[in-house]
């Protein structure tokens, strides 16, 4: 038996080892949670997918701690890793214009008013750009309205050094065109990362990064698992858009062969890269392709229950509450904010003409305190205007500096715009009248606004006119030298006989004016020339004689519209008042507007309105304002009116019939009334009205119509157009 003292000293001593060991445990450290990578696929219009799975990843509490994405992967990741929420990126997605955000060429709307003339207005939706030795793009598309949406959304981070340093580590990955190899995106700017995933060959432009020509990555590397692994995670997740596999006898002609042999190339980097993931999340597809952004709702739907058919799987990858909290605070710390509006504190461009009067014209143009909306409307009229290829901002904040910073794409060389627009109107009792017009616009390098605007029409009527438009630096100033080659035919009507007689003119004119943005421009100057006619016509004692001709004017022209050809909403104006000099002189004054507006739904209505008018000067038959045939009293002949004094007045209404699925056929109804009265001369003043019903629908050479209309006694006339409305 122990002693006391013995018992007493062995319990101390256990009592110790019982406290060491405990202590010992307490020390022990907590299993670290697994770090999870997620990769994000290629798909187009498929990839808004991954909002959904991101959506369930967020109410699931599963964390991402590294993205990685290619092209629309690219996109989705690269925003969701600015701190924007699955929420906020569902918003975005279904809210986009995406039509408007991948156009090949800027809107109509914000082209400069000089490529809005009556006699060089684009009608038709079809522009090929050719490049130096009149070559091919390298792209159609220069992405400014993506360019414009990325600024957007990440301009707080336009300085960030890594992209390990936004909230979510982030890497998207190109095609580096040189060496053949993925490129993977990992610092620089944000925004132009995101544009050179997206860049698909031929569709967009390439991206000149550093010492690299890149273009989407999906080329190479569809889905980068890869580059996840090597940021540094556990777990590597990937979501695969999947669609049906193509059939045998679809591949049946060539353009469906090239699509397929892409998709072949895609198809085995993505099975290579999917080895390497530990979950693979498939997003089924039937019935949705690459080209639906419409559908953006049902695609994000498809993607969240993809997710959740995963659910045991991932299920060991939850956090519980505190932990997810932590994460959400960590994640929430690292997001930067820019103010809604700021000052512009830098415009930096590669060439040198074009930063000083780009600097001009964003000081005149912009307030002190310019917001978001602001700046993206001033760079869209801008790139618009001076045809660059796209702007891009950030905002800066630290060492002192604070405000935004505007980056202006280098234009790698001359551009032609080509803009072929064929006409064709057939009526009976009238002439036939064809044509194809060709409207170019020539911007040289290093040019910021200066353009050559020409136009060749051959056919009925056949012309060549130019004129090269220079804006004075960055100011709102301009002067316009031009010329007009013409020749032009003058119908005239005995009951049922027509006669055609002939002007040839041939014309140089001077203008300078004020207005080099979008929407107005007032110009003073004078067209000067010579008129030839071939037959010399009487009418009311008035004999029409060749004679040179010097005619000073002034011109406004005013233009919202949306569109060249069939607007939905906007208005125009072109008025000019001048003085005819020449064998028989007279004053003029001329105006025409239309004003077309939307209504709820797929309804609009429009008014039309011209008027001209020698102020009771009797003018020579050449020169008489004419009226009658298609938009200007179509229930009668082309030119059936010829008058000192006109004016025309008219209101219609219009039904848009919702596109056909999966084309772009967007046929419209539309009715409309016009009334017209006519200074007839000897003959006296005349009223004549005309209702008219028709259907329209925009094809790439312009609006195609077939129209039918009643004069004010019953007749009607039918009418085939190519072209116009």
């Amino acid at each position: 038996m122990f002693s006391l003292r013995t018992r007493i000293v062995i319990a101390l001593l256990l009592l110790i080892a019982f406290y060491a060991s405990m202590l010992a445990h307490s020390q022990e450290p907590t299993p670290a949670r697994r770090r999870v990578g997620l990769a994000l696929s290629g798909g187009g219009a498929l990839g808004l997918a991954h909002i959904g799975v991101l959506k369930y990843f967020e109410e699931h509490r599963i964390p991402v701690d590294v993205v990685a994405g290619t092209s629309m992967g690219g996109l989705v990741g690269g925003l969701y890793a600015t701190g924007l929420s699955s929420m906020e990126l569902d918003d975005i997605a279904r809210k986009a214009d995406w039509n408007d955000l991948l156009r090949a060429v800027p809107k109509f709307q914000d082209r400069p008013v000089a490529e809005k003339q009556s006699w060089n207005r684009a009608t038709s939706g079809l522009t090929l750009q050719l490049g130096r030795g009149l070559s091919l793009p390298t792209g159609l598309n220069s992405g400014q309205p993506l360019a414009l949406m990325l600024s957007r959304y990440t301009a707080p981070y336009a300085h960030v050094e890594s992209f390990d340093s936004l909230p979510i580590p982030f890497r998207c990955v190109a095609t580096d065109l040189v060496s053949g190899e993925p490129f993977v995106l990992g610092r620089g700017s944000l925004p132009l990362a995101l544009r050179a995933t997206m860049a698909i060959p031929g569709a967009f432009t390439p991206v000149n990064w550093e010492n690299t020509v890149l273009v989407d990555g999906g080329v190479v590397n569809n889905i980068p698992t890869e580059v996840v692994k090597k940021v540094g995670v556990d777990v590597v997740i990937a979501v695969s858009l999947e669609t049906p596999p193509v059939k045998a006898s679809d591949l049946n002609n060539l353009a469906v062969i090239l699509r397929q042999v892409v998709s072949v190339s895609v198809l085995q980097n993505e099975r290579r890269s999917l080895k390497l993931a530990d979950i693979v999340i498939p997003v089924q597809f039937q019935k949705f392709t690459a080209t639906d952004y419409d559908q953006a709702q049902e695609i994000i739907a498809l993607g969240y229950r993809a997710a959740q058919s995963q659910a045991t799987v991932l299920k060991q990858y939850e956090l519980a509450e505190s932990e997810w909290q932590a994460y959400i605070a960590e994640r929430e710390g690292k997001i930067r904010r820019s103010p809604i509006s700021g000052q512009v504190i830098a415009v930096q461009s590669s060439q040198r003409s074009i930063l000083r009067d780009a600097r001009d014209e964003i000081a005149r143009k912009l307030p002190r305190d310019v917001s978001t909306i602001q700046l993206d409307d001033t760079l869209s009229g801008i790139t618009a205007a001076s045809g660059l290829p796209a702007a891009y901002y950030g905002f800066r904040n630290d060492d002192g500096e604070r405000g935004f910073e505007i980056a202006l794409e280098e234009r790698p060389t001359r551009t032609t715009l080509l803009r072929p627009t064929f006409f064709l109107q057939l009526s009976a009792g009238e002439p036939s009248r064809t044509r194809l017009r060709l409207d170019s616009t020539t911007i040289w390098k290093n040019a910021y606004k200066s353009r050559l605007l020409a136009n060749l029409t051959v056919g009925y009527d056949p012309a060549l006119q130019a004129e090269y438009y220079a804006p004075i630096g960055g100011s709102s100033y301009f002067v316009a030298p031009g010329f007009v080659l013409q020749r032009e035919h003058f119908e005239s009507y005995e009951g049922r006989v027509q006669s055609d007689k002939v002007r040839d003119r041939f014309a140089g004119s001077f203008y300078a004016g004020v207005g080099t943005w979008r929407f107005l421009q007032l110009r003073l100057g004078a067209t000067a020339g010579f008129d030839r006619y071939e037959t010399r016509v009487v009418t009311d004692g008035v004999v029409a004689r060749s004679s040179p001709f010097v005619n000073p004017e002034i011109v406004g022209i005013i233009n919202t519209q949306d569109s060249g050809a069939f607007p939905t909403h906007g208005f125009r104006m072109n008025t000019s008042a001048g003085y005819s000099q020449r064998d028989h002189s007279y004053p003029y004054f001329r105006t025409d507007f239309s004003s077309f507006h939307k209504l709820p739904g797929t309804f609009g209505i429009f008014f039309t309105g011209r008027s001209a008018t020698s102020f009771g000067e009797k003018l020579p038959f050449y020169e008489q304002f004419a009226a009658g045939g298609f938009s200007q009293l179509d229930a009668y002949r082309y030119q059936e009116f010829r008058a000192n004094t006109l004016v025309l007045g008219g209101a219609g209404a219009t039904y848009r019939i919702p596109r056909f699925r999966r084309t772009q056929w967007k046929p419209t109804l539309a009715t409309w009334y016009q009334a017209g009265r006519f200074d007839l001369g000897s003959n006296g003043w005349e009223t004549h009205q005309s209702a008219s019903i028709g259907a329209f629908a925009s094809t790439p050479l312009g609006v195609t119509g077939l129209a039918v209309s009643f004069d004010e006694n019953g007749r009607a006339r039918l009418r085939l157009s190519v072209g116009v409305f």
